[in-house]
């Protein structure tokens, strides 16, 4: 049952906070309201590994066991002259990993190495569970460059992201990488930022396509399939966002279904240098659709491109009791 949700999130690369994780709760079980910031809106976790900066969490559950992961792009890109581009030619290919019983008590960071040794990076890292294998499907964001092209030749401009994906039961180890979206868009322009969801047997699919900077929509019956289909391109566009404008590109984004009034929402991120502010909310009726509304909503301050997902009225009153003074984890 759905009592409330939990905003994880990231605020930027402005300050040398602003990548790290921070925790939002809602008071109730209404999504586009009541969000408060946990500690202050302090960062809760902060890595001390890799990067040592966190971008893109997502927070997912065992749905057998007492115990929630959460993951991380290992990636810090605040007080770096070389930005995005140095990040995916020659950045990390790990991704950053906690687990918790209560989203309280967090245990030590961990590295889980998920890229293939020529890829440039590993973005963006989510996870579904799969529950006719058992497992969990883990997918994340590379780019590739030949063997043969040494670190400093590569080009973020002669490569693209594709999607991967590998399977783990306990994002302790992981399968081989496979790749699961492969279409170029132009150069340096692929498909990255995927996020399912599953209604009634069938997986939903939002990705961004770098070529366009909007979302797109593909469904299957099964998560390993190579072949989705392709249901809706440029989601959301000209759809009108909280900041005067419209929506025209956007990032990061995040879906789930309410309770209260059985339609799905998407979360969709439009930062600064997408012409937004932050998140906008959608509200989706029919999923086969593939068509949407934007929706007035109140959120917390600056998120970037997180995770949103129910909770009991358990987990958040543990947590606006835990966080409640602020608390920075360093683990």
């Amino acid at each position: 049952m759905t009592d409330a949700y939990l905003f994880v999130y990231f605020t930027g690369e402005t300050d040398a906070d602003d990548e790290a994780i921070r925790f939002a709760v809602t008071a109730a079980d209404d999504p586009l309201s009541g969000w408060v910031e946990l500690g202050d809106g302090q960062p809760v976790l902060r890595s001390t590994k890799g990067e040592r900066g966190l971008r893109d969490p997502h927070l997912v559950r065992h749905p057998h066991e007492d115990r929630w992961f959460l993951i991380a792009t290992d990636l810090r890109i605040q007080g770096k002259s070389e930005g995005f581009a140095a990040a995916q030619q020659t950045g990390s290919r790990d991704i950053m990993v906690w687990e918790s019983p209560d989203l309280v008590t967090w245990s030590p960071q961990r590295r889980l190495g998920v890229a293939p040794p020529e890829a440039g990076n590993a973005w963006a890292p989510e996870a579904v569970w799969d529950a006719e294998r058992g497992e969990f499907f883990l997918f994340w964001a590379s780019a590739l460059y030949p063997p043969e092209t040494t670190p400093v030749e590569r080009r973020i401009e002669d490569s693209y992201q594709r999607m991967f994906f590998a399977t783990t039961r306990d994002f302790v180890t992981v399968s081989e990488p496979r790749i699961w979206i492969d279409e170029r868009r132009g150069p340096g322009r692929g498909f990255i930022d995927s996020t399912i969801i599953r209604d009634a047997g069938t997986y939903y699919r939002f990705t961004k396509d770098e070529a366009t900077m909007l979302p797109v929509l593909d469904r299957s019956s099964d998560l390993h399939s190579l072949a989705w289909e392709r249901i809706a391109e440029r989601i959301g566009f000209g759809q009108p966002n909280p900041w005067g404008g419209r929506f025209t590109e956007g990032e990061g984004p995040t879906a789930f279904r309410s309770e209260r009034d059985g339609c799905w929402y998407l979360f969709i991120d439009q930062p600064s240098y997408h012409g937004g502010d932050g998140y906008l909310a959608f509200r989706i009726t029919d999923l086969d659709s593939g068509t949407l509304e934007s929706v007035p909503a109140e959120l917390p301050r600056s998120p970037r491109h997180g995770t949103v997902v129910p909770i009991s009225a358990e987990n958040r009153d543990r947590m606006l009791a835990a966080y409640a003074t602020g608390s920075l984890v360093d683990v």
